[in-house]
């Protein structure tokens, strides 16, 4: 299990921007798809980072599943306006690299909202950044036992939280087609161990791995409403290679929204490979209004190791 889940793509934060399925029931006919680009679906996606002071939006146009591209349009002519407890704060400005800035660090406790304007559509999302959480992160004397991450749990509010590492591997340079070349490449923990009982099941197998008894994708996922005291301690051992940085994310309702459906969608692409007849696809998440997409927000405590 382990060597086959490594070579799973590790970046699940991935936007999945277009599935179509079309149901048939007790009987067969001739559909004819009308493919044209009045059709396309507006994209906006845009994370709060508390820890940082510069937020990026990224506005793109859905595609047709005939188009064979890998890239998406991306719309250049929109006003962007973020707007915080109801106060303008200003708008973005787009940059060479198809992506939206505006500086200005989120607050936690803080509502937003997010409105892009072209031409005549609006689209827009909101969100309530979490507030800070008090904890910290450690490393446990045994490489076996790896990392412990203790913290108060807030019961004013609902909170989503997400644990989770990164490290760097050496990858072979797929460019050098004579030679063969690793690189370094900075990944996400492919697989977490843990013991943590109260964590969401839905990316958990249960195996047989030393001190540990679960195995879990990328990520540890709970919310407070299963926690039994408000001083949660999680103990766990990330696969993430050398140097990794152990991450805390506290995150709003939509991006724990966002980020399980997204995981949830990558574990069915993979199962359908070799069962498809059960394969039933995951809907992704999106909170945006008059479009799809994400504008959600997080807090989030990290430490290198």
């Amino acid at each position: 299990m382990l060597s086959y889940k490594s070579s799973i793509l590790t970046d699940v934060l991935l936007i999945f921007y277009v599935f179509i399925v079309i149901a048939i029931s007790g009987c067969i006919q001739d559909v004819e798809l009308d493919l044209s680009d009045k059709n396309h679906e507006y994209v906006l996606n845009c994370i709060l980072n508390t820890q940082t002071d510069t937020i990026t939006a990224i506005l793109t146009k859905t595609k047709n599943i005939t188009d064979g591209s890998k890239s998406f349009e991306s719309v250049k002519n929109a006003e962007i306006v973020l707007y915080e407890n109801d106060e303008r704060l200003g708008s973005f400005s787009f940059s060479g690299s198809d992506n939206y800035f505006l500086t200005h660090k989120p607050k936690p406790g803080s509502t937003y909202r997010l409105e892009a304007k072209i031409e005549n559509n609006k689209i827009w999302g909101e969100t309530i950044v979490p507030k800070t959480v008090k904890g910290n992160i450690e490393k446990l004397p045994s490489s076996m036992e790896g990392y412990q991450v203790y913290f108060e749990d807030n019961k004013d509010e609902d909170n989503f939280y997400w644990v989770s590492a990164t490290g760097y591997e050496q990858m072979p340079d797929t460019t050098q087609k004579d030679t063969f070349v690793l690189h370094t490449q900075k990944n996400i923990a492919g697989i977490i161990l843990s013991n943590f009982e109260y964590a969401d099941d839905f990316n958990r197998y249960i195996g047989d791995h030393g001190i540990y008894k679960f195995e879990y994708d990328y990520y540890i996922r709970f919310s407070d409403s299963q926690l039994p005291d408000s001083i949660i301690h999680v103990k766990f051992r990330p696969f993430a290679g050398s140097s990794p940085e152990i991450f805390f994310l506290s995150t709003d309702y939509h991006l724990d929204k966002y980020m399980k459906s997204s995981l949830m969608m990558e574990r069915m692409e993979i199962y359908a490979e070799d069962m498809p007849i059960i394969y039933a696809p995951v809907p992704i998440y999106s909170n945006i209004h008059g479009g799809t997409g994400i504008f959600g927000s997080f807090t989030s405590i990290s430490k290198e190791f």
